[in-house]
């Protein structure tokens, strides 16, 4: 747990950094710092591994000062990843993997085996002996990632480390953060400028102002609910009404029979075939996972976004709620949806009338 206690910061030139900020980040949760440039989100992460001295109040870690610790040994208890990753270019993944605990105290052999497992459990054993030139934007941050949690610390401090990344692996990097967060339970404190990323990951997400001051501190579902001034309603965007969609379950939903054949070009001899001349039809393989659409001119089509029904699939952020139902229906060719399970075999369709009628009878209150 991480607590700032009415924590400010002044700097030299008179600078207003932060302006008691008191606010606490859960144990075992992601809490994310987000708000414009110069609001003090970058200071406030770094008060808590002491990059920064604060000049009033204190940051607690566990119920203890930070001020208290001598900062390497603080540091060497906390994962840190920042937005360039900061791999040593002279030393191999597995190397860098190693650095953190090594300063802990293990041998290098220790080190390198720690690494090692950390490696693959995010999915990087391949990349091991490679030098960072030779990795991707993206490859370089998973590796800053590994390396952070290769020290095995409970705390782990994350400064807008997605944002130098294109988009495509941007959302990648978000669902492995969020798969690894599940298995491992970490406090976690994310710095970003981005609401979307901060909605997507946050179990809380603070809202700061220019100079540092706290404007507001919710659930992701509580922010878009009920902004508290013009400034957070600003910040949180005018769709937020469609983004908090993304918090309603969908259970109420009802799920209709849409027109299914096999698909010719694949093996689907078990699929079942309730096609309707002149209809737009769901092509399913021999998985009963949907392919294509078969439009009435007997033309295949993209099947739009589907529809999640649980939340089997990790990397659906959007599974089971009405933002997934109805962004399948208005992306379908179809003018409908088409609805999956977790593991991508075919439910049923979603229209996108059901979907409003829901929102008409205050599902989302």
């Amino acid at each position: 747990m991480i607590e700032f206690r009415d924590v400010g910061k002044r700097f030299a030139d008179g600078t207003v950094g932060l302006e008691e900020l008191s606010l606490t980040a859960r144990e075992g949760e992601i809490t994310v710092l987000v708000g414009p440039s110069g609001c003090g989100k970058t200071t406030s992460l770094r008060t808590v591994n002491r990059m920064v001295e604060p000049t009033s109040g204190s940051v607690h870690l566990d119920g203890r000062d930070v001020a208290d610790v001598d900062p390497p040994e603080l540091r060497r208890g906390i994962g840190y990843v920042i937005q360039q990753a900061g791999l040593f270019p002279h030393r191999r993944v597995i190397d860098n993997v190693a650095t953190v605990p090594v300063l802990q105290g293990l041998s290098r052999q220790e080190a390198k085996k720690r690494a090692a497992e950390v490696l693959e459990r995010v999915g990087l054993s391949a990349l091991a002996q490679r030098w960072p030139a030779q990795l991707s934007g993206g490859q370089q941050q998973r590796v800053g990632v590994a390396r952070a949690l290769a020290g095995d610390a409970p705390v782990l401090l994350m400064d807008e480390p997605f944002s130098a990344v294109d988009p495509v692996v941007r959302v990648e990097l978000q669902d492995e953060l969020l798969r690894l967060q599940a298995e491992l339970g970490k406090t976690i404190l994310f710095v970003t400028h981005d609401i979307d990323e901060a909605i997507r990951l946050g179990d809380r997400v603070a809202v700061l102002r220019v100079g540092g001051r706290l404007a507001q501190f919710a659930p992701p579902d509580e922010l878009l609910a009920a902004p508290v001034d013009e400034f957070v309603s600003g910040f949180v965007g005018r769709d937020r009404g469609y983004r908090r969609l993304g918090f309603v379950s969908a259970t109420a939903l009802r799920l209709v029979d849409l027109p299914t054949r096999a698909d010719a070009n694949g093996d689907s001899p078990d699929s079942p075939d309730r096609a309707v001349p002149g209809e737009w039809t769901v092509l399913l393989d021999g998985t009963e996972r949907p392919s294509a659409w078969l439009g009435p001119d007997g033309a295949r089509h993209d099947l739009g976004s589907l529809y999640v029904t649980d939340g089997a699939d990790a990397a659906s952020d959007a599974a089971g709620t009405l933002r997934g139902a109805l962004d399948a229906a208005l992306s379908s060719p179809a003018g409908r949806g088409v609805a999956v399970d977790g593991g991508g075999r075919y439910r049923g369709g979603v229209e996108p009338d059901d979907v409003l009628a829901l929102l008409d009878r205050g599902t989302t209150r």
